[in-house]
This record gives structure tokens, sequence and C-alpha cells, in this order.
């Protein structure tokens, strides 16, 4: 009876981070978003398709990581601050070996390669987990070739071997 409201459910904690996640390859493979507190429990969701909109609520004011994982893309990591307003942010991440994001893996991308690696080309933090298609833990020419094989069809999307 009456119109007040007390206690725990005056108390909405928090705003919304939401986005758009695009990615390219499988529109079936899924997007994992994770939101991860300084302090305290990380949040997840899993989105389909190479645009999907993602969506956390009641999101405490602080400072967050947030993480876009699709298998065959390397993940992309930010830093996101909540205050006391909704957070959208949209967040691109493209297919291992797609170091000019373009949206393909072709040729060009083997050839920034190999012109990074005689200091031609200057990568930013992104492009070198991109460039990187091996997961080696560093850029090397055979990154370049890997790409020329998946071109080929002696690879895949994933750069696994192809019998």
């Amino acid at each position: 009876s009456g119109g007040t409201v007390t206690g725990e459910a005056a108390a909405v904690t928090g705003v919304t981070v939401s986005g758009t996640v695009k990615s390219y390859g499988s529109e079936t493979e899924n997007v994992t978003v994770t939101l991860t507190p300084e302090n305290g429990t990380l949040m997840t969701t899993v989105v389909t398709g190479n645009s999907a909109a993602y969506k956390f609520e009641n999101v405490s004011a602080g400072t967050y990581t947030l993480k876009v994982e699709k298998k065959g893309h390397a993940p992309w990591t930010e830093s996101i601050t909540v205050g006391s307003t909704a957070v959208a942010k949209d967040v691109t991440v493209y297919q291992y070996g797609d170091v000019n994001r373009n949206g393909t893996v072709t040729v060009l991308d083997a050839s920034w390669i190999r012109q990074h690696l005689v200091g031609k080309k200057a990568f930013d933090e992104y492009q070198l987990q991109l460039a990187d298609v091996n997961k080696s833990g560093n850029i090397s020419v055979l990154d370049a070739s890997w790409i020329r094989q998946r071109l080929v069809g002696i690879r895949n999307e994933y750069y696994e071997k192809i019998n």
C-alpha cells in the first residue's frame, strides 16, 4: 500500500555497457565478450554473427577490461571507465593475418608483414597480434608464408593444415 519504495528495490546499482561487435569469417562462430572489473567478478556474454549486439546491465562504476574473442581472430582488449551514464562501445575484431584491417586476408597482408620485417612499415599493438598468424610470439617470414598457404588452400581460415 502506498507508493514508497524502500530498501533494496530502490537501489539500482549501475548502468548498461553495450555495443556491437563486428567480426569476419564464420557467421556461426561464437563471439565472447568479457567485462572484468579491477576487483570483483567478471561478466561474460556470448553472441553470434559478424555484427552482433552485446549488453551488460547494472554495471557498477569503476574501471573494467573489455575483451572480445572469436576463433581465428586476434582478441581485442581495452580499458573502459564506467560512471553514472550508459557506456556504448563498438568493437571490431579482425582475423589473424588481416594486418591492413580491410576485412579480408590477401597477398597484400603478407606483403605488409614482409615490409614490417625490414622496417618499412610500422605496426600498432593490434597489428602485431594480427601479424603473428602462427602464434609463435614473434613475427617472421613464416607468418607471411602461412598467409600465402592459406590463400592457396594449404591452410584453412584458422591456419590449420588441410591434408
